[in-house]
């Protein structure tokens, strides 16, 4: 009997130091969120837990961002479950976020005319929006794109291939699809 303890005793400290610590929880998911493209530097999202609980806090820049962080948090191994506290920025919360006209881009942050030129480049050599004449014009980050297109599909790689640019805060869309 006193061996059966014994075992059951040391199967439970080993469990129990398996499982990770609310610390190495708390900075795995927030290396998730700093390198998760839908959520930007405009997101204000603070993580904390406890007893394996994620509470997050803060503001999302957008619907998608608030929901993404929560499903982050929750794909998190060992998380037993997360406290959504997170707000989503207004219009106009999101427009003094991003910065006035007159705002510098953060440090390190590639300016609008490399943003531009490397989304240009991408665009002439991806297949999937080949022969597409489409604009590109950025702003601080923000990205617009123009013109005319086959398709909803081309017009939603060109969004993508923006989207996932190195400097983009946000992509607007003001291309018109080609009616046949």
């Amino acid at each position: 009997m006193k061996g059966k303890v014994l075992s059951l005793l040391a199967a439970a400290v080993i469990a129990v130091g398996c499982a990770e610590s609310d610390s190495d929880i708390t900075a795995k998911i927030e290396t998730k969120l700093a390198t998760d493209r839908s959520i930007t530097t405009a997101s204000h999202i603070e993580v904390a837990t406890q007893k394996r609980v994620v509470t997050l806090t803060g503001t999302a820049e957008t619907p998608v961002a608030k929901d993404r962080a929560v499903a982050l948090a929750r794909g998190t191994e060992d998380v037993k479950d997360v406290q959504d506290q997170l707000s989503v920025l207004s219009a106009q919360a999101e427009v003094a976020a991003n910065g006035s006209a007159s705002a510098a881009p953060a440090v390190g942050a590639p300016s609008d005319a490399a943003i531009t030129s490397t989304i240009e480049t991408k665009l002439q050599s991806d297949q999937r929006v080949a022969g597409a004449r489409i604009g590109v014009a950025t702003n601080l980050g923000v990205v617009t794109l123009s013109g005319t297109v086959q398709s909803d599909q081309v017009k939603r790689d060109a969004m993508q291939i923006a989207q996932d640019t190195a400097g983009v805060q946000r992509v607007e869309d003001k291309l018109t699809v080609k009616s046949s």
